[in-house]
Formats: C-alpha cells, sequence, structure tokens
C-alpha cells in the first residue's frame, strides 16, 4: 500500500497527492508517454517508491550499519537506478516527438521532470554506499541537472508568471542537490549562482520563504569543504573523504528584530573513515531581510500597483482591489489603505514599519 504520507517526507519535492488512476501505473512501465499528466505521474509514483526504499532500508546501511548489504537490497538499489534511466529516455523521447505541441508551461514542466528523474537515479544509485566519493561518478548527470534549471530560469516567456513559485520550487532540490553533493567546483559554484537568483524576492512575487536558508546552508557546505584543500578552484579529487559533508540541512528558522532572520546549518562528517564516528557541525547563520520582502507577495503587488493608482481616493482604490483579488478588507488591506493615503497628501517618503504599526492599531 502507498500511503501520500511519504509525501510529507520530501516536502517540496513533488505536487502533495497523487490521482487515484496512477495506480494503474504502479505495476506496469509504459513503452511510451502520451502526455504530460502522465509523465508527471509516473514520476511522483516512482518518487516516491525511491524514498520509501531509501528510509525504510537503505539509510541503515548508509548511515549505521555500514557495509554487509543484503543481495536483495543491491538488487533492489540497481533496479530502481535502471527505472529512472528508463524513464529518463521516455521523457526524451516524449519531448522530441515530431507531433507534440507544447506551450512554454508545458516545455518548463517537462524539464523539471527531468531534473527530478536525473537527481532520482543518482540517489538510487548511491543510497547504499557511506562514501561521499560516490557522486563524483556522476558529473554528467549534475552538469544536465544544471543546464536545464538555468534554462528554465532564464526563461522569460510570459506563461512562466502564472506558475513562478512552483516552477521556482522544482528548480530548488535539484539545485541544492547540484551546489552540495557535486565537489567539481565549476559546476557547484554555478548551480549556487542560480539558487541565489531563486533566493532573490526583493520586487519580485517568486520569493519562497525557505529559499534563502538553503541557500546560505548550501553556501557553508561549500567554503567547509573547499577550505580543506589549497587549490583555488577544487575538482572532485582534491576534497578527501574524510572532508566531505554527508549530510546537511538547517533548522532553528527565527526573525530576529529588526528586519533579521537567522537558522542554524547542520553538517555531519566522518573524518575517522567510514567504521568511524559521525561529527557533528553547525553554524549559525544571520542575515538581514528589508522590509519590503517581509511583507507577502500579495501585498508587494500592491504595493507596486499603488504607485500607479495613487490619484485614485482610498475608498475607490480598496474597492477595486478587493473586487479584483477577492480579498476581505483585512489588516493588509488597511496597510495599504494608509499607503494611498500619504502619496495622496503628499508624503512620498513613508517607511513601511509605520504602515505595519498602523495595522496594529
Amino acid at each position: 500500500m502507498r500511503l501520500d504520507v511519504q509525501g510529507s517526507l520530501y516536502l517540496g519535492m513533488r505536487i502533495p497527492g497523487l490521482p487515484f488512476y496512477t495506480a494503474a501505473t504502479d505495476n506496469v512501465f509504459p513503452t511510451s508517454l502520451h502526455d504530460l499528466a502522465q509523465a508527471r505521474d509516473l514520476v511522483n509514483v516512482w518518487t516516491c517508491r525511491l524514498f520509501h526504499f531509501m528510509r525504510a532500508e537503505a539509510d541503515e546501511h548508509k548511515f549505521k550499519d555500514v557495509g554487509g548489504v543484503p543481495l536483495e537490497k543491491l538488487a533492489k538499489s540497481h533496479e530502481l537506478t535502471q527505472t529512472f534511466v528508463d524513464l529518463d529516455s521516455l521523457l526524451w523521447d516524449f519531448m522530441h516527438k515530431p507531433t507534440l505541441k507544447l506551450t512554454v508551461r508545458e516545455q518548463l514542466g517537462l524539464g523539471m521532470l527531468r531534473t527530478r528523474v536525473k537527481i532520482n537515479k543518482i540517489l538510487a544509485a548511491t543510497c547504499l554506499y557511506s562514501e561521499a566519493t560516490m557522486f563524483d561518478a556522476f558529473l554528467p548527470d549534475f552538469e544536465d541537472v544544471l543546464s536545464i534549471c538555468s534554462y528554465i530560469l532564464a526563461s522569460d516567456a510570459a506563461d512562466r508568471r502564472l506558475l513562478t513559485v512552483s516552477l521556482d520550487e522544482g528548480s530548488l532540490q535539484p539545485l541544492f542537490t547540484v551546489a552540495t553533493h557535486c565537489r567539481e567546483s565549476r559546476i557547484r559554484h554555478s548551480a549556487l549562482v542560480q539558487l541565489r537568483k531563486l533566493a532573490s524576492s526583493e520586487g519580485s512575487p517568486k520569493g519562497i520563504w525557505h529559499v534563502e536558508a538553503m541557500v546560505r546552508t548550501a553556501e557553508v557546505c561549500i567554503r567547509f569543504e573547499e577550505a580543506c584543500c589549497e587549490r583555488a578552484n577544487p575538482s572532485c579529487s582534491d576534497i578527501p573523504e574524510w572532508c566531505r559533508v554527508h549530510s546537511s540541512g538547517f533548522d532553528g528558522w527565527d526573525v530576529q528584530p529588526p528586519k533579521r532572520q537567522r537558522v542554524f546549518a547542520h553538517m555531519r562528517l566522518r573524518p575517522n573513515g567510514m567504521d568511524g564516528e559521525w561529527a557533528d557541525f553547525s553554524e549559525a547563520i544571520e542575515w538581514s531581510v528589508s522590509s519590503h520582502s517581509m511583507l507577502g507577495g500579495a501585498e508587494r503587488q500592491l504595493l507596486m500597483e499603488h504607485d500607479q493608482l495613487g490619484q485614485r481616493n482610498s475608498h475607490r482604490y480598496r474597492q477595486t482591489v478587493s473586487a479584483r483579488d477577492g480579498w476581505a478588507l483585512g489588516p493588509q488591506t488597511k496597510i495599504l489603505d494608509v499607503a494611498v493615503r500619504k502619496k495622496n497628501c503628499g508624503c512620498s517618503n513613508y517607511d513601511l514599519d509605520d504602515l505595519q504599526k498602523s495595522c496594529v492599531q
């Protein structure tokens, strides 16, 4: 039985919930894909299976009892790896069908599925091995993931604004995996550059709350590993196994007034070899957040709009916004109401902190 609770183990890597008709794909692997919906369902089903295998069986040998992997688990790992290789081929063939007509949205979505499949293939092939050097064999796949994500983020198609959050969310985990698991300096730093684009939410409705924390966690991992070698742009062979980060994450999300956010990045290493004990490191990361980015995407959008509509009176503006967006007249509207009144009375230099305080009053 496949439970959707498995999806909560990797939140952000796929949409929650699977359609009921995907049960038909559970035991029959197709020879071709008919549409993008079928491709998405197939990727979701096998992603569920991979993460279930990793957490239920593989993690015991990767992080606890190193070595002594039973043959049936090795066979399962190879089977999953081959499944994602075949699935990547199916997506490639589907993308190059001569009769296929996809919109820009669908092309970008198909690219997201391909990055997910490539990352899944790497995870399936390395999930039973405790050595971080196992990832060095997948440099071509890391580079493919980076190329696809770079293309998607560079797209200025008008359709992209309709699903910016889902695309950014889909790019986040593949890019983070490339930055933290690929030890080729050129590739991982390029992935970090793309991650920083996701974290840039100033003046844009595409900001995702945890992106900045993941970007800075990746920066900490890269800085830690590359500090162990003397070369400016190290390759995979320049970073020894004992200095490699095996797992990383962050917790302790906190907002420190005024306008600062803080998380704790955690890293796990095995400095004494694969049969040695784990060494845990943590680092507090803080960064400043502008008042503009602390507001929600809707408020930021409306604050940009009111500059163009400042000649309208406050009452009319509130009615227009509420009718168009279906908002209830609550604290958010009150903040914008104060902003418009100040704009109309000639007070052009207003502070957003004052607007937020007025909401409380």
